[in-house]
């Protein structure tokens, strides 16, 4: 895998949010606590690191498909 287990780690939490933020209604913030981040700002820097994009930008691009 290459990875650390922090990155391992990270990576779930980000496949994770994923998938609430196509399927759920659910406010950022509150996914951000239910994937294991302490705060919305730490989440939402990871996800665009990982993604190039914004939490919700995602949300936009990909909740209907």
């Amino acid at each position: 895998m290459n990875l650390s287990p922090r990155s391992f780690l990270k990576q779930l939490r980000i496949n994770e949010a994923k998938k609430k933020l196509c399927n759920t209604e659910a406010s950022i913030g509150q996914i951000a606590k239910e994937v294991g981040f302490l705060n919305q700002f730490n989440f939402t820097r990871s996800f665009k690191n990982s993604l190039e994009l914004s939490p919700e930008n995602y949300r936009k691009i990909y909740k209907n498909k």
